[in-house]
C-alpha cells in the first residue's frame, strides 16, 4: 500500500475548508511541526498587520512595526502551544488519549485560517494602503475557532459542547491578549 505525503499547502486550506478529516490526516504524519510553522507565521503577519495600521495613523513609528511582528511570530511559536499543553492536561481529565504533541499540532493547524487571512490582509495593506488588522486578522483569529472544536472534539472523546466552550474561551484569550498587545 503506496502512503500518501501530506502537502503543506492542501493542509493549510484543508483546514478552513474541511477541518475534521484534515486534521486527522495531518496528524497521522510526521509532519508535527507544520502546526508550528503555521501558528508562528499566522501571528507574526497578524501582529504586523497591528503595527502596520497604527504606524499609518501615526501612532507608533516604524520600530514599533517591526517589534509587532517579532511579538506576534513569538506568540504563535510560545503562547499557542502553551495554551495547547494547558487545554491537553484539561482535557486528561476526560480520559483524553491524544498524545501532547497531537494537541499542539492541531491547535496550531487551527490557525491555518489565519495565516491565509494574514497574506490576504499584508497585501491589502501594503498594495491598497488599507487598515487590515481588525478585517482580515481578527477574522482570521475567529476562523480559527471552528477547527479548533474539531480537534478538541477529538481530543475529548466526542464531547462537542466541552470542545465548544474550550474554543471560545481560547479564542477569547488569544483576542484580549492581542488587543493588550497592540496597545503597549
Amino acid at each position: 500500500m503506496e502512503k500518501t505525503k501530506t502537502r503543506p499547502f492542501s493542509t493549510i486550506f484543508g483546514m478552513m475548508i474541511s477541518p475534521g478529516p484534515t486534521v486527522k490526516r495531518a496528524l497521522s504524519g510526521k509532519q508535527w511541526y507544520l502546526g508550528l510553522i503555521v501558528s508562528t507565521l499566522a501571528f507574526m503577519l497578524f501582529f504586523l498587520q497591528t503595527g502596520l495600521d497604527l504606524y499609518k495613523t501615526g501612532q507608533k513609528g516604524l520600530g514599533f512595526v517591526t517589534l509587532s511582528a517579532a511579538t506576534g511570530a513569538l506568540y504563535g511559536l510560545l503562547v499557542i502551544p502553551a495554551l495547547a499543553v494547558v487545554v491537553w492536561v484539561i482535557l486528561k481529565m476526560t480520559k483524553n488519549e491524544k498524545s501532547l504533541k497531537w494537541a499542539i499540532s492541531s491547535f496550531c493547524l487551527s490557525y491555518s485560517g489565519a495565516l491565509i487571512y494574514g497574506l490576504a490582509g499584508i497585501v491589502f495593506s501594503l498594495v491598497l494602503g488599507w487598515k487590515t488588522s481588525m478585517a482580515f486578522g481578527v477574522t482570521g483569529v475567529l476562523w480559527a475557532i471552528g477547527p479548533m472544536m474539531i480537534g478538541l472534539r477529538e481530543m475529548s472523546g466526542g464531547k462537542t459542547g466541552l470542545g465548544v466552550i474550550l474554543a471560545t474561551l481560547v479564542g477569547s484569550l488569544v483576542l484580549l491578549s492581542w488587543a493588550f498587545l497592540g496597545n503597549y
